[in-house]
């Protein structure tokens, strides 16, 4: 069933209601607007967009992509809502273990991202590393299993627990550092889990290996795990002149982070994309030019990864290169080019050619993340940002370096057109990225 946000949109687009501020009146021709950009039309851009805090998968959010689909029609671009879901979790309010045999024991616990709430006490009893064979003897029905990190990832642990009928499980680390563990998603069947230290869990199996009874409690509550909605906006044109098959994407996220307005973070990237997108809306060209405004990448860049979700084997082939503009209007900072990988594929090169220094120490968590998830699709991928930018604690428009962004624009703008100008040959196809990214966190096992 499709949301009523998004009929709410339709609406709002079929009335006209809500329009980019700029454009009221009439869209503008092309021989005013082609070959410079407007740094007025930047400026509103940001201000529009950063009039109020825009946090993922809320009403301001979601005006946020109303806005820039309105624009990007404006300029005559056939667009897309791409609603897509997912889970955020928040930290259980307790989390321990307690041991009848060592009363007063301080044990080193922590979590799992997605586990569920719930109080466990049982004899603990070794799973080794809580594969289905090594729950066969159904020696951990009614009781806690307690096994090792390892092999396979932590929810098929926790499954492979509850479909064995344990009551709770215990994963100890087989390695000195932390983790930053998770389940990976909300599990369909499960058992309260909690995480030990190396040196607690060695300890722990050696008492039961030792035929000694042990005979403890696991308790996990205050998690709340909730479903989210949010949404990517997607706009192509399509070659006017000999077809290369091949596509051309820029992309940014019209979201921010908790209560911040989000100039510079994404505001300006945002603002970025859609002069862009105005100045190449009436250029020959034979190859198709996409534009993807993510929502949620301050939530794990959760557009991103639905977006190159979805992409079929095809779509990927046929993406030679996508920009990602994240935080490029901040003061005092060089712009910089980088890719999650380190190589020169082909944007970074072009972003050279155009003025942009490649840096491995560029960006913030969100762009870097969201910039990750598509070159982990196999895509061409140059995330343009300030060096060494960081979130700001006062990211207003009072803060932002307009010579920056219409640099920024500049310089992809001028990437674009090498690619699509149709008097160029088609680059070739396929994925210099030298090898996809791995496609699940080494924190999920």
């Amino acid at each position: 069933m499709r949301s009523v946000r998004h009929y709410a949109l339709c609406a709002l687009l079929a009335c006209g209601t809500i329009l980019p501020i700029p454009f009221l009146s009439h869209r503008v021709h092309a021989e005013e607007a082609q070959d410079w950009i407007d740094s007025e039309r930047l400026y509103s851009h940001v201000e529009q967009l950063a009039r109020t805090a825009r946090p993922p998968a809320t009403e301001t959010e979601f005006a946020a992509a109303v806005y820039v689909e309105n624009t990007l029609r404006s300029y005559g671009y056939k667009t897309k809502l791409d609603p897509f879901s997912y889970y955020t979790y928040r930290k259980p309010t307790t989390l321990s273990l307690t041991m009848e045999e060592w009363p007063g024991q301080k044990w080193t616990v922590s979590g799992f991202t997605f586990g569920i709430n719930g109080t466990a006490t049982a004899e603990v009893v070794d799973a080794g590393l809580g594969r289905a064979v090594d729950f066969a003897n159904d020696a951990s029905r009614g009781k806690i299993a307690l096994v090792k990190r390892g092999e396979i990832p932590f929810g098929e642990k926790v499954r492979q627990a509850a479909a064995a009928g344990a009551v709770g499980l215990i994963i100890w680390n087989d390695r000195e550092e932390g983790w930053n563990a998770s389940l990976g998603e909300p599990l369909d069947i499960a058992v309260p889990v909690i995480a030990l230290s190396k040196a607690d869990g060695t300890k722990l199996q050696k008492r039961i290996m030792d035929k000694r009874p042990v005979k403890g409690t696991v308790k996990v509550e205050g998690a709340v795990t909730t479903k989210q909605t949010s949404y990517n906006i997607v706009a192509s044109r399509k070659p006017n002149q000999n077809d290369t098959e091949q596509v051309v994407m820029v992309s940014a996220h019209h979201d921010s982070a908790g209560l911040s307005a989000g100039a510079n973070h994404n505001g300006s990237g945002v603002a970025a994309l859609l002069e862009i997108a105005r100045n190449m809306a009436d250029k020959p060209i034979d190859t198709e030019v996409r534009f993807v405004s993510f929502g949620a990448v301050t939530s794990g860049s959760r557009g991103p990864i639905a977006y190159a979700n979805a992409l079929s084997a095809k779509e990927r082939q046929a993406m030679i290169a996508a920009f990602y503009v994240e935080g490029v209007g901040s003061q005092k900072t060089e712009l910089a080019a980088t890719n999650p990988l380190g190589n020169e594929n082909l944007p970074i090169q072009l972003l050279r050619a155009a003025g942009l220094s490649p840096s491995d120490k560029a960006g913030t968590r969100e762009g870097i993340g969201a910039a990750s998830s598509l070159a982990a699709a196999g895509i061409p991928t140059a995330l343009v940002t300030s060096a060494g930018t960081r979130q700001a604690t006062d990211d207003s428009i009072a803060q932002m370096d307009w010579e920056q962004i219409a640099k920024a624009t500049k310089a992809v703008l001028s990437a674009i057109h090498k690619m699509t100008e149709h008097t160029t040959p088609a680059y070739p196809m396929g994925s210099p990225n030298g090898g996809q990214l791995r496609a699940e966190s080494e924190a999920l096992q």
